[in-house]
């Protein structure tokens, strides 16, 4: 086979990324928007040495999961990869990817419970990056087509709020009146789902320049519930957006959201689940897991702003939030002291080097609860949670490959799977949020 070829086959399941496995003469193709069970008219568009990548010119025979995307621009945008499957062939999809990752990274075959999913899968972001490009009295603002770096406009993007869109709107506008459009670089907005607070970040290649203070009053102005704009600089041209340098346009930085009777605060830089309602579903499985008690003494590794941590802080004797952000450390402290919890302590740390400072204490650790960045923990830091010796370790993961890793040095190390959990935190793509619960074998 060789590119421009045409061939009929038909679609057995799915790769990672939510691509359709067809295989023709002993070679295995990649194919966007084909669905398990369908048969179809397929156009090589690449060829590999021992694989290659399709294009789907025409179904044959039509899967009964086939749904017409809602997004005007779905298969131009690289945000989104399932809106072609209806929601039961989305679950299918995360179930299988995950018990996937399992059986080929791991080599276990641990039993994986249905995905958690949302009753009404859109709408569900409260925060959108969008580029900005312009240049010669032309403005775009949009998203990134996929593996390039063309900007695909858009006017109504069905996971962001329709306020973000509507304020995304009114940046182009804005910026174009004010005629500053090669100033710009990426209109960052947070939009806090139970408390309604907007923040709007200009991300910017210099300032002051001539037009962004009409820019924040007009918006300000139309949309009330914005409560912190801030101007972020960063000149570099690579691929880091936020740089270190701000200036605050308003009286507060920070804006504000709630998650059942916390109030967390919110900064430009500060990382916070991305779904609000998911995120609840997600913390409630990961609490129910650790099963606490007064007795108990908790390390949330990797802790952020403290969010798992105040959680657990409720049910727990103690807990010890670690986290390598100074920034983030910072807010969760300010987040203890505004929720008046006072049985939690931080650690500005690495997580190895925060686990072995816990060591040194002699302290009793009863349940570690770990949420990783999406490459997962080292080997020297699924060490020192073993030498904690916890009852039990709660794993949330973003990346079910790296947690099938870690599963399987912990189970070395002396802990058995007893549950995993995957919990749809982003519909409509293919990535899947996992909760697994391990227990200490004791010999």
């Amino acid at each position: 086979m060789k590119k421009n070829d045409k061939f009929i086959g038909t679609c057995v399941g799915y790769n990672t990324e939510g691509l359709g496995i067809v295989k023709h003469e002993g070679i295995v193709f990649f194919v966007k928007n084909i669905l398990r069970d369908e048969q179809a008219e397929i156009v090589v568009t690449m060829m590999k040495k021992n694989y290659g990548f399709g294009r789907c010119l025409k179904i044959v025979v039509p899967s009964r999961h086939l749904v017409e995307p809602k997004c005007t621009i779905y298969k131009d945008c690289g945000g989104c990869q399932l809106q072609h499957m209806d929601a039961k062939e989305q679950m299918y999809f995360k179930h299988q990817k995950v018990k996937d990752c399992f059986k080929s990274i791991a080599h276990l075959e641990p039993m994986i419970q249905e995905p958690l999913g949302m009753d009404s899968p859109y709408r569900y972001r409260n925060k959108v990056q969008v580029p900005v490009q312009g240049e010669n009295g032309t403005l775009k603002i949009g998203f990134y087509r996929n593996h390039t770096h063309e900007i695909i406009e858009f006017d109504d993007c069905l996971v962001q709020t329709e306020e973000s869109n509507e304020i995304v709107r009114r940046c182009k506008v804005l910026i174009q009146d004010n005629h500053c459009e090669s100033d710009f670089k990426h209109v960052l907005i947070k939009h806090a789902h139970r408390t309604n607070q907007v923040m709007v970040v200009f991300i910017v290649k210099q300032y002051p320049f001539v037009g962004i203070d009409e820019i924040k009053t007009q918006l300000m102005n139309e949309f009330k519930n914005i409560e912190s704009v801030i101007v972020n600089i960063n000149p570099k041209e690579d691929n880091v957006i936020l740089s270190n340098k701000e200036v605050v346009l308003t009286s507060q930085g920070i804006i504000q959201e709630q998650l059942h009777d916390f109030k967390f605060n919110i900064s430009s830089k500060s990382f916070y689940q991305i779904n609000p309602e998911q995120t609840q579903v997600l913390y409630d499985k990961a609490i129910e897991y650790a099963d606490l008690t007064k007795e108990d003494t908790v390390i949330d590794l990797y802790c952020g702003t403290g969010t798992i941590g105040l959680f657990a802080s409720t049910l727990a004797k103690k807990v010890i939030g670690i986290e390598v952000v100074a920034e983030a450390i910072e807010d969760a402290k300010v987040n203890a002291e505004n929720n008046h919890v006072n049985n939690i302590e931080f650690i500005c740390a690495d997580a190895k080097d925060g686990a072995n400072e816990i060591l040194k204490r002699n302290e009793i650790i009863d349940v570690v609860i770990v949420d990783p960045p999406r490459k997962g923990c080292d080997q020297m830091t699924l060490e020192s949670i073993v030498k904690m010796n916890p009852k039990k370790i709660v794993y949330v993961s973003c990346d079910p490959s790296t947690l099938a890793r870690d599963c399987r040095i912990l189970k070395e190390l002396g802990y058995e799977i007893q549950e995993v959990q995957p919990v749809d935190m982003f519909p409509q793509t293919h990535h899947v949020e996992t909760v697994v619960l391990m227990s200490r074998v004791d010999k």
